[in-house]
């Protein structure tokens, strides 16, 4: 496999003496800010069902369409990292993001924005494009805690992303928060057209080729599979709370709006530094460890979640339970995985990252269908099984030294 020259001049993603902490930290507020066209759609889900005259689990299609999205975008643009220049591809991403984020808040019925939302997800993974990017960049004793800085940005917008959606929703309807994640698109890409550095590819292999590359590196590697795999579940867990977190409290006894919802989002955020802590966590005691102490978390957050539907301060102490777990699980998860090989890291975050929404996608899914049959008692069961499950693959697998 060989590298493909680029301008002398520009930055490359071979790790210099030092990590740059400015540029990791520029990467992280582009990610937070690009991944609220995610999330967003979360506390509104309610105020569509009113106007568009659709069910909870319909909606809740629109949520799963930008996971789902999100993952396919994943999966057919984050290995072209390793083949062209990073910065490039963030800012075509951004500019469609644009149009679609416009579309969708034009859209007429559900069929239409359910399609505009797969396309804000597709084109809406310019985060797990500066992912890989920074931990190229870094040294390798430094590789954790800049991965952690990064998904730190990244769970601040997710967090922070929901708030605000939820205030613009009450305040002028839905489709006002579509248009506001449109115009918010454009001073974030003059922010990375300016601030960003470009990237030298790693691989000269054509486009077919580097997806043909993708099934050697899951079947050949067991710690990236197990990544993978554990991700997904706990991310499962944390959009099973999510979606459905705006019809527990306007539905529930608690009768909260959508404000309330997005709300929720600056506890959550309360959290973020616990990505950075895991990445430190990381470099110190290995990634097993801290996936471990990560689902741990979930699976507790659940235990907590069974009350939060009558009480609270218990809904308020299992949402940060829950954000504190899932943090350190995709910062000791995606370190662990990116340690497979160091040429190949828009490939690897490839096949982690769709892995992982994937589940989140299934999580929106599956527990809407048992919010609408079950109630919160169903979502809450739904998420202690994947914790539980995630918990299995862990504690079962051949390679238990808590260091690999």
């Amino acid at each position: 496999m060989t590298a493909t020259s680029d301008v002398a001049s520009h930055p490359s993603t071979t790790p210099t003496e030092t990590t740059p902490r400015g540029k990791i930290f520029m990467m992280a507020v582009i990610a937070g800010a690009v991944v609220t066209n995610i999330y967003c759609v979360q506390p509104i889900l309610p105020l569509m069902t009113a106007d568009l005259h659709i069910s909870a689990a319909n909606a809740d299609l629109v949520a799963a369409a930008t996971l789902l999205g999100f993952a396919t975008g994943m999966f057919f643009l984050l290995p072209l990292g390793d083949r062209l220049n990073r910065r490039l591809l963030v800012l075509i991403q951004i500019a469609l993001a644009f149009f679609l984020a416009g579309a969708a808040a034009l859209a007429p019925n559900l069929p239409l924005l359910v399609a505009a939302a797969y396309g804000v997800g597709i084109v809406s993974c310019v985060p797990q494009q500066l992912t890989p990017f920074a931990a190229a960049i870094s040294q390798p004793a430094e590789r954790g805690r800049s991965v952690g800085t990064v998904v730190s940005g990244i769970m601040v917008g997710i967090l922070v992303g929901r708030t605000v959606a939820g205030m613009i929703g009450s305040a002028f309807g839905w489709r006002a928060v579509f248009a506001a994640e449109a115009a918010f698109m454009i001073p974030v890409g003059i922010a990375a057209a300016m601030l960003l550095p470009r990237s030298k590819p790693t691989t000269d292999l054509s486009y077919g080729r580097l997806m043909a590359s993708l099934i050697p590196l899951v079947t050949n590697n067991r710690s990236l599979r197990e990544s993978m795999a554990i991700q997904s579940l706990l991310w499962a867990g944390f959009n099973a709370f999510w979606v459905n977190l705006a019809a527990l409290l306007r539905d529930g006894p608690m009768h909260l709006g959508s404000s309330w919802a997005g709300g929720f989002g600056l506890i959550g955020a309360a959290g973020a530094a616990a990505a950075s802590l895991a990445g430190r966590g990381v470099d110190k005691r290995g990634p097993r460890w801290v996936v471990g102490a990560a689902i741990v978390l979930v699976a507790f957050s659940y235990l907590l979640l069974f009350g939060g539907g009558e009480s609270l301060p218990l809904l308020v102490a299992g949402v940060i339970v829950l954000d504190l777990g899932v943090q350190a699980g995709l910062v000791s998860n995606q370190t662990r995985a990116f340690a497979v090989d160091p040429k190949a890291q828009g490939r690897i975050n490839t096949v982690y990252m769709t892995a992982t929404f994937l589940g989140g996608g299934v999580g929106a899914v599956v527990s809407g269908q048992l919010m609408e049959r079950f109630g919160w008692t169903g979502v809450c069961w739904f998420g202690l099984a994947v914790g539980a499950l995630a918990g299995l693959l862990h504690w079962t697998s051949p390679s238990r030294k808590f260091m690999k």
